[in-house]
Parts: C-alpha cells; sequence; structure tokens
C-alpha cells in the first residue's frame, strides 16, 4: 500500500529546539506484507482426514497514520492536508508464523473435530515523542534547575519510544456433533486455551544530564535484565497473559419438524489471568549515585496478580419458518470480556487518586428479534434484525493527566450501556445482470449510570466532572447510522464477463470517547467507489478507484500527546488488481 501522509518542516520547541530537515518527505506511511500459506490434506479414509496449514507473514509499516491540523511548535500554525511532523523515523515490524491442524472424522453416527493452532508473533515498534515537550513532566525529565553558580537549562526535546513483544498463542478444541437431519441434535465440546505476551516498551524522553541509570528491581520478571541507557526515563518490562479451559453443549430440537425450532446452549469458562515484571520510572533518580536508581520501581511480581473468573454465558433461540420464504428468529444471548490487568498504578496527589493494577469482566445481555426473506420468485432478499443490548461494568480507558488522574493510561470498569438498535440487509436482482446489495444500521446507545470515581480514602471525588459522563451519553465510535449500497452489472461478450460497479458508504457523526476526557465529534461522511473489469476462465482484472470524491472522513480523533490528531480514511485511491483463481472455475 502507497502512503498518503506528509511529514513538514517544523520546530518542536522555543528553546534548545530540533528541526526535522533530515526526514521531511512525501507519503512517509506505505506498508508492505509478505508471506505465504501451504496446506495439505491427508485423507485416511472415507470418514477420516487431516489438514495441516502453515503460514508465514512480515508486515512492515512506516510512519504514522494520522494528521495534526496543526504544527507542534510553540506557536502552532496550520498544517496542509495529510500532514504531521515528526522529528524521528517511526515505524512498526510485525511478523507471525501460525501452525494450524483439523482433523474431521465420525465415530458411530457422530461428527467428531479437533482444531488447534500454535501462533508465534514478534512486533518492533519505534514511535516519534518529541511531543512529550508538552507533558506534564517535560520540565523534569529535560530541564535542569538553576544552581547558585549555574543558571536552569532545558535540553532537546528529540525523543521516542520503543515496543518490543513477543506473543506466544497455543489453542485445542475438540467437539462432537450429531447428524443435522435427527429432530433431536446436538453439540458439545471442549476447549483450552493458552496466551502470554512478553513486552518491553521504553519511554525515551530523558534528556537531561545527570540522572542515575535505571533498571529492573530484583526479584522482578524480566525480558530485559540491563541497565537502561541515559535516555530511558520510564519502561515497562512485563509479561502477561491468561489461561482458558471452557466446555460448551448446545441442543436443537424441532418442536414441528422443518418449521419450528428451539434452541439452547451453555459454555463454562475458567479465565485464570496473570501478570509480572516491573514498571520503572526516573522519579527521585537526579544524581541518585552508582546505578540503578529504584526509586521509581514498581516489582509487579510481589503484587502477586492473579485472578480467576469462572462462569456460565448461555443463549436461546427460537426459529419459525412460517413459509420456505419467510423466516423469523427470536434470540437471547449473554457475552462478556474477561477481566486483565493495568501495565502500572500511578498516584495523582492532585485528586488523591491512584489508578487501578486490575479490572473486572464486563458482560452483555442481548435480546433480538430477526427475520430473512426472499420475495419476487427470489429476485429480491430482505433481513433483518431488533435488538437490546445490555452492557454492565464496561472496561473503560482513561489517559487525563492534565485532569488529575495520573500520568499513565488506564483501564478500568465504568458505566452500564444500553443499545437499542435495527439492522436492515437486502441483495436485489433488478435486471439480468444488474444486482443490487446494501446494508444499513440504526442504533441509540445511552449511558445509565454515572459511577463515581473515588479516591484513595474510598470517597467520591466530586471536585471534577465525572469523567464517566452523565446518563445518557452515548458510546464511543457509535454513530446512530451507518449505511451502504452497490450497484454491479455483468455481461456477455464473447468469451469474456466484463462487469462494472458503483459503491457509496455513509456514516453519522460519533463520539471518540466516552465521558468528557479527550471526547471528540466526529463529523459524518459519505464516500464512493466505483470498479470496472473483466473475467474470463479462471483471472479477472479490475480497474478501481475508491473514495472517488477524495473525502477527509475523520475515523479518531485524540490529543493523548498535547497535539489534536485525527486518523483519516484512505485519500482516493486507484490501482489495478489481477486475480488468478487456481484449479479455474
Amino acid at each position: 500500500y502507497a502512503g498518503y501522509a506528509n511529514n513538514v518542516p517544523g520546530t518542536a520547541t522555543v528553546l534548545n529546539s530540533v528541526n526535522n530537515n533530515s526526514i521531511v518527505a512525501d507519503a512517509i506511511n506505505p506498508v508492505s506484507y509478505s508471506g505465504i500459506r501451504v496446506g495439505g490434506l491427508w485423507k485416511f479414509n472415507d470418514d477420516w482426514n487431516a489438514l495441516l496449514v502453515q503460514s508465514f507473514q512480515d508486515m512492515e509499516a512506516d510512519g504514522v497514520f494520522y494528521e495534526t491540523p496543526h504544527s507542534s511548535g510553540s506557536a502552532p500554525v496550520s498544517l496542509p492536508d495529510l500532514s504531521v511532523q515528526l522529528y524521528n523515523p517511526s515505524y512498526d515490524k510485525d511478523r507471525f508464523e501460525n501452525t494450524a491442524l483439523t482433523i474431521n472424522g465420525r465415530i458411530g453416527a457422530l461428527n467428531f473435530v479437533y482444531s488447534g493452532a500454535y501462533l508465534v508473533r514478534h512486533s518492533e515498534q519505534i514511535q516519534d515523542y518529541t511531543n512529550y515537550a508538552r507533558g506534564t513532566y517535560a520540565d523534569y525529565y529535560q530541564c535542569i534547575p538553576p544552581t547558585a553558580s549555574t543558571p536552569a537549562q532545558c535540553y532537546s526535546p528529540s525523543t521516542t519510544w520503543h515496543d518490543n513483544a513477543r506473543d506466544v498463542h497455543q489453542s485445542h478444541e475438540m467437539r462432537l456433533s450429531t447428524p443435522t437431519e435427527w429432530r433431536l441434535r446436538g453439540i458439545g465440546g471442549i476447549f483450552w486455551e493458552n496466551y502470554a505476551i512478553h513486552e518491553q516498551t521504553d519511554w525515551l524522553y530523558k534528556t537531561a544530564p545527570g540522572f542515575t541509570l535505571i533498571a529492573p528491581p530484583p526479584g522482578a520478571y524480566t525480558n530485559n535484565p540491563n541497565i537502561r541507557n541515559s535516555n530511558d526515563s520510564f519502561f515497562d518490562d512485563i509479561t502477561r497473559g491468561y489461561h482458558q479451559r471452557a466446555a460448551f453443549a448446545s441442543v436443537d430440537f424441532d418442536i414441528v419438524p422443518s418449521t419450528l425450532t428451539v434452541t439452547a446452549g451453555t459454555r463454562y469458562y475458567r479465565f485464570d489471568n496473570t501478570e509480572v515484571g516491573s514498571a520503572v520510572g526516573s522519579f527521585g533518580c537526579y544524581q541518585a549515585g552508582p546505578p540503578p536508581c529504584l526509586a521509581g520501581a514498581l516489582n509487579l511480581n510481589a503484587e502477586n496478580l492473579t485472578t480467576t473468573y469462572t462462569g456460565f454465558r448461555s443463549r436461546a433461540n427460537l426459529t419459525w419458518k412460517i413459509t420456505p420464504d419467510l423466516l423469523a428468529y427470536y434470540t437471547w444471548s449473554q457475552g462478556f470480556r474477561p477481566g486483565g490487568f493495568n501495565r502500572s498504578s500511578h498516584y495523582s496527589s492532585v485528586l488523591n487518586y491512584r489508578s487501578p493494577l486490575a479490572f473486572t469482566p464486563d458482560t452483555l445481555t442481548n435480546n433480538e428479534l430477526g427475520w430473512k426473506t426472499q420475495w419476487l420468485d427470489h429476485r429480491l432478499q430482505v433481513n433483518g434484525a431488533l435488538y437490546q443490548e445490555d452492557w454492565t461494568n464496561v472496561q473503560t480507558t482513561f489517559f487525563d493527566p492534565q485532569g488529575g488522574l495520573g500520568n499513565l493510561a488506564f483501564e478500568t470498569n465504568g458505566p452500564n450501556y444500553r443499545v437499542r438498535g435495527l439492522e436492515i440487509q437486502l441483495v436485489a436482482r433488478v435486471t439480468h445482470g444488474l444486482t443490487l446489495t446494501g446494508a444499513a444500521s440504526w442504533n441509540s446507545s445511552d449511558q445509565m449510570n454515572s459511577p463515581y470515581v473515588n479516591d484513595v480514602n474510598g470517597q467520591p471525588i466530586t471536585s471534577i466532572p465525572n469523567p464517566y459522563g452523565a446518563p445518557g451519553s452515548t458510546l464511543a465510535q457509535s454513530p446512530p447510522f451507518q449505511g451502504n449500497l452497490r450497484a454491479r452489472y455483468e455481461f456477455a461478450f464473447a468469451d469474456y464477463h466484463p462487469f462494472v460497479q458503483l459503491g457509496v458508504q455513509h456514516e453519522a457523526h460519533s463520539h471518540s470517547a466516552t465521558g468528557y476526557v479527550q471526547n471528540y465529534d466526529q463529523p459524518a461522511f459519505t464516500t464512493y467507489d466505483t470498479f470496472a473489469g473483466v473475467m474470463k476462465d479462471a483471472w479477472t482484472v479490475t480497474l478501481y478507484c475508491e473514495n472517488v470524491t477524495d473525502k477527509r472522513a475523520d475515523l479518531y480523533t485524540q490529543s493523548t500527546e498535547s497535539v489534536l490528531a485525527i486518523t483519516p480514511n484512505r485519500p482516493r485511491t486507484t490501482g489495478l488488481r489481477l486475480n488468478y483463481t487456481f484449479g479455474g472455475k
């Protein structure tokens, strides 16, 4: 993918500043993928077979995928479209290998399936962090105070952060199911999963001299046990993950064969979460003697960060096939996200507040009434659903050092929300060769309560607006309307099959966050796409233009680095795509 963001000239701060002249460039954010997937199927006999698939992929993304409407200097000015001011190269290198095995067979009348996978993923990121010069404690890390013989002095604001991670994920599942033609039929199985993330993140924004170097505290698990370099002001050296075991079962019964079916199922789960390592800062480390300085070190091993969550999540469904072309259903279902841990806990004396080390699961209950229909001799298909989702104890992310909630981003449990919505999908064969497809959804999300944020003594903090927001507030990234419509015309010409296609997508406005912390309104937008091509045998050639009008949509707006940053959609993109289907059609 070609890049589209431009790094334009600028200076970072007034005193002892830096410029970015050496890395000014256009289209700084290209992305390249390379990989291979190989599979082999072995049929033991008519009932048993095994499929082994091996995948490898490398991805490298340069630059950033946001724009900043204004410069990052001390006297901000407007920047051109799709522009940023970065002072250090940024990139993300990501590679993985995955081995997956699927075994299908029969045990008597029952169908047996085993599926297992083993994934190892490595990622390395470096991002510019020069905007930290506007951070809450930047003067501590980048300036030295005056003495009786020397004046105060500030040093270079040019800084970066680095992240190295290794993920290991393994899963195994076995299930048995009855033949689908039985009136009473079912499926049941067991599931095992283990996931570990070994991650080291270093923030290199300490440019003032005189600090004692930092390192992991004794007794903490480490991915890197070494003393960090002189620019390393804060690091997380953390290994976290979970072990999941589950058993599930689902039963279908045809109350009226081929007409009325009831389904009931449940899943028992056990999640064991762990986190070990350390979070180390440089507070108290100015001229603190021989290294390492441990004044700002938190030993996460000593916090005994282990939690276990168990329970059942269930579902029930009633399906009524009114006619061969008309089906209605009702579904009740439950869902959840497991709890976890933050990378550290930070105390703010402004509000006497300490961010939590752990957060608990949130849960979702869904009630849905839907239909699937075909009309006009199967030339028109209309599907839809009405639903209500009750989401409780919602996991919410905050980063608000200026508001007094500490200098770290953290996850906590927050309000309850209710979402009511309608979704529609349609497919229409208007004439021979002309097909219309479309989908739309309308959603209304409402915050149902507004729990207080409590200080370290358990008392509600009322000196600031409640960061969760007021009851009636909407969910983040939840536009009240989304829709798309596509028209495709195909025809035959000798041995060729040309086609043209037009598409339109619309999304109403949304909010970038819940509550009031960094909550920006993201305007509605409409984009258009066109495609034209030809098919012959196993070949397809397509000329496409996406975002024809070059509309700039704000997909996500934030200011975590004290500079407004907007992630836009891709600008107008034109290309030629060649596809070949192995084995022919």
